[in-house]
C-alpha cells in the first residue's frame, strides 16, 4: 500500500534542518538569494555562457527579461548571476553595471608576452602601457616607455609582473610576430 506523505511537514523539517545549519530560511527551502551564495574569486569567466551573453546584452541597453528571454536563460538566473557578479544599479531605465570580477589580461613582462589574471581594475594600466608600446614600435621613441620604467602589476595570487620596457626586446618581440596588437585585443584578454 502506498505511503501517504504529509507535505507540510517534510517542509517545516527541511527549513529547520537548514536554518540549524546555518542557512538562510531561503536557502533552507531551496530558492537561495545571491547574497547566500558563496562568490568564487578565482573561476575563469566564459563570456560564451547564455548568462553571460545576457548580462553583456544588459549593458548595452536591454531590459532584464528581454536579455533572459533572447539568450534562453530564466529571469531569476539572471538576476541571481548580475547581484552576485557584479555591482549594478537600474538608473533611468538604463542598467549601469561593474563586472568586479577578475579577469586575463596579457602582458609584456620578462621579454615575453603572458596572460596574467587581474582585478578588472588593473585592466586601464596594463592598457596604457601596451597604448605605449604600440606606440614605440610605430614611432621609435624610447620616451613613450619612460613612464612604464620599473612599474608593473600584482595578478590575483600576489605575483608582481614588471612591464618589459627595453626596446632591443621589444623589437625581438615584434619581429618574431609575438606583438600583433590586432589579435591580443581580438584574443578578449580583458581589453
Amino acid at each position: 500500500m502506498a505511503r501517504i506523505r504529509d507535505f507540510k511537514e517534510e517542509y517545516r523539517r527541511r527549513i529547520e534542518r537548514g536554518v540549524a545549519a546555518g542557512k538562510s530560511r531561503s536557502a533552507a527551502r531551496g530558492h537561495a538569494r545571491a547574497v547566500d551564495i558563496p562568490r568564487v574569486e578565482h573561476r575563469s569567466i566564459d563570456r560564451n555562457a547564455p548568462v553571460e551573453q545576457a548580462l553583456k546584452l544588459m549593458r548595452h541597453g536591454a531590459t532584464q527579461t528581454a536579455a533572459a528571454k533572447a539568450h534562453g536563460v530564466t529571469v531569476e538566473r539572471l538576476r541571481r548571476h548580475r547581484q552576485q557578479n557584479t555591482a549594478s544599479r537600474y538608473v533611468r531605465g538604463v542598467w549601469d553595471i561593474y563586472d568586479h570580477r577578475p579577469q586575463a589580461f596579457w602582458l609584456i613582462s620578462d621579454g615575453q608576452m603572458t596572460s596574467v589574471t587581474m582585478p578588472n581594475e588593473e585592466g586601464s594600466v596594463i592598457s596604457g602601457y601596451l597604448h605605449a608600446v604600440n606606440r614605440f614600435l610605430y614611432s621609435n621613441d624610447d620616451a613613450l616607455l619612460d613612464p612604464f620604467e620599473g612599474e608593473g602589476v600584482v595578478d590575483v595570487r600576489g605575483r608582481f609582473h614588471q612591464f618589459e620596457t627595453r626596446p632591443n626586446v621589444l623589437r625581438k618581440l615584434e619581429a618574431m610576430g609575438d606583438l600583433n596588437f590586432i589579435e591580443i585585443y581580438a584574443d578578449g584578454g580583458g581589453l
